[in-house]
């Protein structure tokens, strides 16, 4: 609990000790004084109480595992970044006043014709991020010749489950081809890109949008367009794995926990997301990967899926990039776009993408 929590107990508590005060009528002076000094001292306790709690291992150990998780996933990127230009933001793709269901465009307002269309899908290790951490990157699909669509989504854990992200970015996608006109959006030149944990999201959807089988399953609608390509930069590939990280500390820890045993046990879920099962490897879409040898977070899962994608024939490619000199990590590309490296490898995504689009 952080301090802003203690002082909301002493307010509350103090207000309680006003409000009896007031209504004592005839009370004595000694009977409210005694009465001020027990609720003092209540309040004290609660505080201590809060303190403790606060301060408690496990306490510490998942601050500082949200803290980690914040920092590989570049979370201080969405308060920091300015970018200017052709930008709509939280357009709601759900009509419900949640932001989690809002989406920024970029791109749509000076086209004046069909346009090829990327939606970029935010990561976060399921739990957290937003789509501002990547308001520069979908900016630069923009500046590119694209127009863009950003979904926002839920975090899993507390009641959400990845059956319901899965319906929200069913739902954004399905907004983008219901606007497609308006925004301009050819549906005929469309790619999904996606960073980390919105990089299993993308292949997860995917997969789905293949399936009629897990179309029901996750309750959603097939789009009314296919994605040219995939492009996945540091994707997260095994869900299942989080299993092996509950009661762990860490950002791995703080992601599995936060997730939650029912979630993470539930072995009908956890069959009906796991990619190495549910890929159909002869209608499945062309991935390209976007990885360095430097990303102790992902990188590992990443070079796996690239070993499954070749031994199923499912066509890919594989770009990893090392140091130049850079601080290279995880979604590199994403959250220091200013890198040598990192303009290389998105330079070399749009010369990939302007390819498929010949």
């Amino acid at each position: 609990m952080n301090k802003a929590k203690y002082v909301s107990v002493l307010t509350l508590t103090t207000l309680c000790i006003s409000t009896a005060l007031a209504g004592c009528g005839g009370s004595s002076g000694t009977t409210a004084a005694s009465q001020s000094q027990a609720a003092s001292e209540a309040a004290a306790e609660s505080v201590s109480a809060a303190e403790t709690s606060a301060s408690s291992p496990e306490a510490t150990s998942a601050a500082s595992g949200e803290a980690e998780l914040n920092e590989i996933i570049g979370a201080d990127k969405a308060e920091e970044e300015i970018v200017t230009g052709d930008i709509l933001t939280n357009i709601p793709y759900l009509e419900d006043g949640n932001e989690a269901h809002t989406l920024d465009l970029f791109g749509t307002q000076e086209s004046t014709e069909p346009m090829p269309g990327v939606i970029e899908v935010h990561g976060g290790g399921y739990i957290g991020g937003s789509k501002e951490i990547n308001t520069e990157h979908a900016a630069y699909y923009r500046d590119n010749g694209f127009v863009v669509a950003a979904p926002e989504y839920s975090h899993v854990g507390n009641g959400i489950s990845f059956k319901d992200v899965v319906q929200e970015l069913f739902a954004s996608f399905h907004f983008v081809a219901d606007h497609a006109e308006e925004y301009h959006f050819d549906l005929d030149r469309m790619f999904i890109s996606g960073d980390s944990a919105g990089g299993y999201y993308i292949l997860l959807c995917s997969a789905i949008q293949q399936s009629p089988e897990l179309q029901e399953y996750f309750e959603v609608e097939a789009l009314p367009f296919e994605f040219k390509a995939i492009i996945a930069t540091c994707p997260g590939t095994d869900v299942i794995a989080l299993r092996d990280s509950l009661g762990a500390e860490g950002p791995s820890g703080h992601i599995a926990n936060t997730i939650g045993e029912e979630i993470l046990n539930d072995d009908e879920l956890m069959s009906h997301l796991d990619l190495y099962s549910i890929i159909d490897p002869e209608t499945y879409p062309y991935v390209y990967i976007v990885t360095t040898p430097d990303d102790t977070t992902t990188g590992a899962e990443t070079l796996q899926f690239e070993e499954y994608l070749t031994e199923k024939g499912i066509a890919h490619e594989l770009h990893s990039y090392e140091s130049q000199g850079s601080r290279m990590k995880h979604v590199f590309n994403i959250i220091n776009m200013e890198y040598p490296e990192s303009e290389q490898a998105n330079a070399d995504i749009i010369a990939f993408m302007n390819q498929k689009l010949q």
